[in-house]
């Protein structure tokens, strides 16, 4: 003790500097700890100068001879109870030191932990450039125009596959040590964060190498896929046009049905194989033009636009289908209407023989407008006849000698016929109507003549029933004579009216009923006539008699006034002679009036017995 305090002011002195070189040391180990600790990533050399520039302070800090000193001024501060400015300055030393030093150790681990991270960084660096350069390899842009071209590129590219596979073993040993240092307590984020890049820029340049690989692969077989699906395809068009081609038409109807089935399914079929190779096509297409270059792809797609142009015989194909189901539907319905008109020909021939020779009486006028009606409809017939025609020669009739078949050809003769047995139909039934045409002028000729003669049949009828009566002198005779020679007339007449009529008749179509109607009028008539007939030669007979007698009594009293006025002698013979004569044909004269009073004409034998 007795050495210390002889010593003191030499102590003190040097504690001083002691002191505060060891604040100096203190406080270049907290910047020290600060750098180590700042929000900051380094170089692998900045940290290594500063790792070394605050192992170097720590290990100034941790020296031996330093704790030795700091304990036993720690002790000697414990013998010396006073308390002094130097005292102070030493709990300072100590108590900084002390809260120092954790923070020491703990940096201290920190920065082991640090440089540990940088040191692997580090190590990331040459994998990195090679693992980007791989990258940029193995996504570089390439350009190929033919599959030969794209086979170089694929071995070129199996380069870069060959490096990425030789470093896979050392990739993924750094992976994994970098995953067990980011596990550690102290770990920094830069580490996991660095870690975490490297893992990512493996994976995608492994990814884009594979996918590289692919798309050349899968360029490589597009060249091929592209090449056969386009033959593929033309093959298919081929196919297509030649269906199109052997569409033909048929005329046999059940046939026809099964042919436009079975060329519906092969249709379906064919365009069904157009769409699946097409889109194959488009396909290897889109593939071929990830990789082409732009000549390449404009050839490409001048190619393919060819081959879906000419894909447009899918339409085509749709179209000639219909066109053959509408022509056989045209073609059942052609022979519908054919069968149609052939039954409305048998029909009208019909109706027309039912005209000229009718069942049952039928009027003249009835006749004539049912043949202008069947005329106008077999007209009609005609035009339906003329459509079907227009039509078969448009649309319906055969293209070409196949298609010319004995059906086709039954068509055409069926057809002909009908217009063959319209047309003399029409002329038939025109000639018909203009027949009952005149029919109606016969008949109303006839008919004129039935008139006639009804007008004057009755009156005459009713004269040969009442006859003539006796007229009671030679004027009344002659009267009679007058009025039965105007009958006479008459009858002459009318015979001349219905012998026309009875011509006239005979010119109709049908007359067997205005026969009839003659031969009863006829009958009729010659009653009437022989009434006529007897009594025109009655009162002829008559009137002459009374005439004879009437002269003979004006030539006797004659004699008589001419013989007294001449004083001559009247020869009385001829006198009795003549009497006689007056006589008679008084007697003969009454005799005639006797046998009128019978209303019927005597016999002309009995008034020449008379």
């Amino acid at each position: 003790m007795a050495f210390w305090q002889e010593n003191l002011p030499f102590i003190k002195g040097f504690f001083d500097e002691r002191s505060q070189k060891f604040f100096d040391l203190m406080d270049r180990a907290e910047a020290s700890i600060e750098q180590v600790n700042a929000d900051k990533i380094y170089t692998s050399k900045e940290f290594k100068r500063i790792k070394d520039n605050f192992q170097n302070i720590i290990k100034n800090l941790e020296r031996q001879e330093v704790r030795d000193w700091l304990s036993s001024t720690k002790e000697l501060l414990a013998e010396e109870k006073k308390s002094t400015a130097e005292d102070e300055n030493l709990r300072k030393i100590f108590d900084r030191f002390e809260g120092l030093m954790p923070r020491v150790n703990e940096t201290k681990l920190v920065t082991d932990m640090l440089w540990k991270a940088y040191e692997y960084t580090d190590d990331l660096v040459p994998l990195m450039e090679f693992t980007n350069e791989q990258l940029s390899a193995a996504t570089r842009e390439v350009q190929t125009g033919s599959a030969s071209q794209t086979e170089e590129i694929t071995e070129k590219h199996g380069k870069v596959m060959d490096k990425l596979d030789k470093k896979q073993k050392e990739i993924r040993d750094i992976l994994a040590k970098g995953e067990k240092l980011s596990g550690e307590p102290k770990a920094p984020e830069f580490l996991e964060k660095k870690l975490g890049e490297m893992k990512a820029l493996w994976k995608q340049t492994n990814e884009a190498a594979k996918d590289r690989l692919t798309d050349l692969k899968n360029n490589t077989n597009a060249w091929n896929a592209f090449a056969d699906k386009c033959s593929l395809l033309q093959t298919h068009v081929g196919t297509a046009q030649k269906q199109i081609a052997d569409v033909k038409k048929l005329y046999d109807m059940d046939k026809a049905k099964v042919d436009y089935d079975e060329r519906m399914k092969k249709g379906a079929a064919i365009k069904a194989e157009i769409d699946k190779t097409l889109a194959a096509v488009n396909e290897a297409n889109a593939t071929l033009q990830v990789l082409a270059d732009d000549g390449t792809k404009a050839q490409l797609t001048q190619e393919v636009d060819d081959l879906t142009k000419a894909c447009d015989v899918r339409t085509e194909l749709d179209e000639k289908l219909a066109w053959l189901d509408n022509f056989n539907k045209s073609i059942v319905d052609y022979d519908k209407t054919a069968t149609e008109l052939e039954n409305l020909v048998k029909k009208d021939r019909a109706d027309l023989d039912g005209l000229i020779k009718p069942a049952e009486k039928i009027k003249s006028t009835d006749r004539l407008v049912c043949a202008m009606d069947l005329a106008d409809d077999i007209r009609a017939q005609k035009e339906i006849c003329a459509a079907k025609q227009s039509e078969w020669d448009d649309n319906l009739q055969p293209s070409n000698s196949k298609e010319n078949t004995d059906e086709a050809k039954k068509f055409v003769a069926r057809l002909e016929a009908v217009s063959d047995s319209l047309n003399k139909l029409e002329e038939e039934a025109d000639g018909e109507a203009e027949k009952y045409g005149n029919d109606i002028v016969f008949m109303a000729e006839f008919q004129n003549s039935k008139n006639q003669f009804y007008a004057w049949i009755e009156k005459s009828e009713e004269k040969v029933k009442v006859g003539y009566v006796s007229p009671n002198n030679l004027e009344e005779a002659n009267v009679l004579v007058a009025d039965c020679k105007e009958w006479r007339s008459m009858c002459d007449k009318v015979k001349v009216v219905i012998d026309n009529g009875k011509v006239s008749a005979g010119k109709m179509t049908l007359h067997d009923n205005e026969d009839k109607e003659y031969e009863a009028m006829k009958i009729r008539w010659e009653v009437v006539d022989k009434s006529c007939t007897e009594w025109t030669k009655k009162l002829e007979d008559l009137s002459g008699m009374w005439t004879k007698q009437t002269d003979m009594l004006n030539k006797v009293t004659s004699t008589m006034v001419a013989g007294s006025g001449a004083g001559e002698q009247v020869n009385l013979n001829d006198l009795d002679s003549q009497m006689e004569q007056i006589k008679e044909m008084f007697v003969k004269k009454q005799e005639m009036m006797k046998k009128m009073s019978t209303g019927v004409a005597p016999d002309p034998a009995q008034l020449q017995a008379a």
